[in-house]
């Protein structure tokens, strides 16, 4: 009984206070003298942003303990490469052709004691200063740690076409007893 008649007081002193015209009436969304309503209260979404924060954080600090592992503890170096001077033979030069075949041996160091190295789709090229003379395809070659690899290969060309200077440039150097010519060496290495 005694809940029954808290009740029945609390509805009364509440229709009093919504008769009594001296008091706001309160309600939700509250109203502000103007009429307008103020918006609900908006729940942040704190504990997502705390996640997101500790993920990327951690994240962080792996990928920084990696590199840092990787490049103090392992010391990875890149392979030397290094060339004989080219040997030329049956070299002719006239009337915007060359013909020549070169020699050439190249020395490949790896200088990692912790690592090995798998050379794949390896490209030579032999210039004269900027034009292309020829190209060789070399064989995939595997290296392993601590070691140097000798690789020979041998090029060929009959008739190139090349600009009329070009040829020129070639017989003048020829003439006093060598030519310079410039080796490029590409490969993908894994």
């Amino acid at each position: 009984m005694d809940s029954d008649s808290s009740d029945s007081e609390q509805s009364k002193t509440d229709k009093q206070n919504m008769r009594d015209s001296s008091r706001p009436l309160i309600s939700y969304p509250v109203q502000n003298i103007n009429g307008c309503t103020s918006p609900p209260p908006q729940i942040q979404p704190r504990t997502c942003y705390r996640f997101l924060f500790v993920a990327f954080s951690f994240w962080l600090i792996m990928s920084v303990t990696v590199v840092i592992l990787f490049a103090y503890v392992l010391r990875p170096k890149l392979p030397d490469f290094s060339s004989q001077p080219l040997s030329l033979s049956n070299f002719v030069a006239s009337n915007q052709s060359v013909g020549a075949r070169w020699s050439a041996q190249f020395h490949v160091s790896n200088p990692n004691k912790k690592f090995s190295f798998c050379y794949e789709d390896v490209v030579s090229l032999i210039f004269h200063k900027d034009s292309l003379l020829t190209e060789r395809r070399i064989g995939p070659f595997t290296q392993g740690r601590h070691n140097v690899t000798t690789v020979e290969v041998r090029y060929s060309v009959v008739d190139c076409f090349v600009e009329g200077k070009v040829v020129d440039e070639m017989n003048g150097e020829m003439s006093r007893g060598q030519i310079k010519f410039n080796v490029q060496v590409s490969a993908d290495v894994a």
